[in-house]
Protein backbone atom coordinates (compact mmCIF):
# COMPACT_ATOMS: atom_id res chain seq x y z
CA UNK A 1 0.00 0.00 0.00
CA UNK A 2 1.19 3.49 -0.73
CA UNK A 3 1.46 6.19 1.88
CA UNK A 4 -1.85 8.01 2.38
CA UNK A 5 -3.99 4.99 1.51
CA UNK A 6 -6.60 3.60 3.88
CA UNK A 7 -6.96 0.01 5.06
CA UNK A 8 -10.28 -1.83 5.05
CA UNK A 9 -11.21 -0.21 8.36
CA UNK A 10 -10.51 3.27 7.06
CA UNK A 11 -7.29 3.68 9.07
CA UNK A 12 -4.37 5.54 7.49
CA UNK A 13 -1.55 3.35 6.26
CA UNK A 14 2.07 4.50 6.26
CA UNK A 15 4.66 2.26 4.61
CA UNK A 16 2.36 -0.75 5.02
CA UNK A 17 1.99 -0.07 8.74
CA UNK A 18 -1.31 1.09 10.28
CA UNK A 19 -0.82 4.56 11.67
CA UNK A 20 -3.26 4.91 14.56
CA UNK A 21 -3.68 8.27 16.21
CA UNK A 22 -6.01 9.19 19.02
CA UNK A 23 -5.81 12.85 18.16
CA UNK A 24 -5.01 14.75 14.99
CA UNK A 25 -1.77 16.72 14.94
CA UNK A 26 -1.98 19.71 17.23
CA UNK A 27 -0.15 23.01 17.34
CA UNK A 28 2.03 23.34 20.41
CA UNK A 29 3.25 26.73 21.57
CA UNK A 30 5.90 27.28 24.16
CA UNK A 31 6.55 30.57 25.89
CA UNK A 32 10.17 31.64 25.85
CA UNK A 33 11.75 32.65 29.17
CA UNK A 34 11.50 36.29 28.08
CA UNK A 35 7.81 35.99 27.19
CA UNK A 36 8.30 35.66 23.44
CA UNK A 37 6.31 33.01 21.63
CA UNK A 38 8.46 31.03 19.18
CA UNK A 39 7.10 29.77 15.87
CA UNK A 40 4.44 27.12 16.11
CA UNK A 41 5.62 23.54 16.07
CA UNK A 42 3.55 20.75 14.57
CA UNK A 43 3.24 17.84 17.00
CA UNK A 44 1.97 14.45 15.98
CA UNK A 45 0.44 12.03 18.49
CA UNK A 46 1.22 8.47 17.40
CA UNK A 47 -0.23 5.38 19.05
CA UNK A 48 2.44 2.67 19.08
CA UNK A 49 1.02 -0.70 17.95
CA UNK A 50 0.31 -3.44 20.49
CA UNK A 51 3.47 -5.36 19.55
CA UNK A 52 6.94 -4.07 18.72
CA UNK A 53 9.42 -6.92 18.69
CA UNK A 54 12.37 -7.90 16.56
CA UNK A 55 9.87 -9.37 14.05
CA UNK A 56 7.96 -6.11 13.58
CA UNK A 57 10.74 -3.62 14.30
CA UNK A 58 11.28 -2.70 10.64
CA UNK A 59 7.69 -1.48 10.35
CA UNK A 60 7.93 0.65 13.47
CA UNK A 61 11.27 2.11 12.33
CA UNK A 62 9.78 2.99 8.93
CA UNK A 63 6.95 4.96 10.56
CA UNK A 64 9.31 6.80 12.90
CA UNK A 65 11.70 7.59 10.04
CA UNK A 66 8.81 9.02 8.00
CA UNK A 67 7.78 11.26 10.91
CA UNK A 68 11.36 12.51 11.30
CA UNK A 69 11.55 13.25 7.56
CA UNK A 70 8.22 15.14 7.80
CA UNK A 71 9.96 17.39 10.33
CA UNK A 72 7.37 16.73 13.02
CA UNK A 73 7.72 16.47 16.77
CA UNK A 74 6.15 13.21 17.92
CA UNK A 75 4.37 12.18 21.10
CA UNK A 76 4.39 8.37 21.39
CA UNK A 77 1.36 6.83 23.07
CA UNK A 78 2.41 3.45 24.51
CA UNK A 79 -0.98 2.62 26.05
CA UNK A 80 -1.68 -0.13 23.48
CA UNK A 81 1.80 -1.67 23.67
CA UNK A 82 1.55 -5.11 25.28
CA UNK A 83 4.30 -7.17 23.61
CA UNK A 84 7.76 -5.63 23.54
CA UNK A 85 11.36 -6.74 23.44
CA UNK A 86 14.77 -5.07 23.41
CA UNK A 87 14.33 -4.09 19.76
CA UNK A 88 11.77 -1.50 20.89
CA UNK A 89 14.09 -0.02 23.51
CA UNK A 90 16.98 0.14 21.02
CA UNK A 91 14.76 1.82 18.42
CA UNK A 92 13.59 4.42 20.93
CA UNK A 93 17.13 5.22 22.15
CA UNK A 94 18.29 5.60 18.55
CA UNK A 95 15.24 7.69 17.59
CA UNK A 96 15.76 10.02 20.56
CA UNK A 97 19.28 10.74 19.34
CA UNK A 98 18.14 11.29 15.75
CA UNK A 99 15.35 13.64 16.84
CA UNK A 100 17.74 15.60 19.08
CA UNK A 101 20.32 15.98 16.27
CA UNK A 102 17.53 17.24 14.00
CA UNK A 103 16.43 19.77 16.63
CA UNK A 104 13.10 17.98 17.04
CA UNK A 105 11.30 16.56 20.08
CA UNK A 106 10.34 12.92 20.66
CA UNK A 107 8.53 12.15 23.88
CA UNK A 108 6.01 9.82 25.51
CA UNK A 109 2.43 10.93 26.14
CA UNK A 110 2.52 9.28 29.57
CA UNK A 111 5.25 7.70 31.72
CA UNK A 112 6.37 4.21 30.70
CA UNK A 113 4.49 1.49 32.54
CA UNK A 114 3.40 -2.11 32.09
CA UNK A 115 5.43 -4.13 29.60
CA UNK A 116 7.81 -1.28 28.79
CA UNK A 117 8.68 -0.45 32.41
CA UNK A 118 9.08 -4.17 33.18
CA UNK A 119 11.42 -4.61 30.21
CA UNK A 120 13.49 -1.57 31.20
CA UNK A 121 13.83 -3.10 34.69
CA UNK A 122 14.67 -6.65 33.50
CA UNK A 123 17.23 -5.39 30.99
CA UNK A 124 19.02 -3.25 33.59
CA UNK A 125 18.21 0.12 32.05
CA UNK A 126 16.90 1.49 35.37
CA UNK A 127 20.19 1.08 37.25
CA UNK A 128 22.09 4.02 35.72
CA UNK A 129 19.46 6.31 34.23
CA UNK A 130 20.53 9.84 33.40
CA UNK A 131 18.23 12.77 34.23
CA UNK A 132 17.19 13.06 30.53
CA UNK A 133 16.35 9.32 30.53
CA UNK A 134 14.27 9.68 33.69
CA UNK A 135 12.47 12.63 32.14
CA UNK A 136 11.83 10.78 28.88
CA UNK A 137 10.73 7.39 30.20
CA UNK A 138 9.04 8.40 33.46
CA UNK A 139 8.34 12.14 33.13
CA UNK A 140 10.78 12.93 35.91
CA UNK A 141 9.75 10.39 38.54
CA UNK A 142 11.13 6.86 38.77
CA UNK A 143 8.52 4.18 39.45
CA UNK A 144 8.57 2.70 42.95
Amino acid sequence: MASGEKNRLGKSICAGFPLKTKHPPVRAEAVHAFGEIPEEVMRHAMVVPDSVTVRSAHQFVAVLRAKLEEDQDVDLDLSSLAEVDLAFIEIIYSARGQWARAGRDLRLTQPASGAVAALLQRAGFLTDLTPPDIEFWFHGELPQ
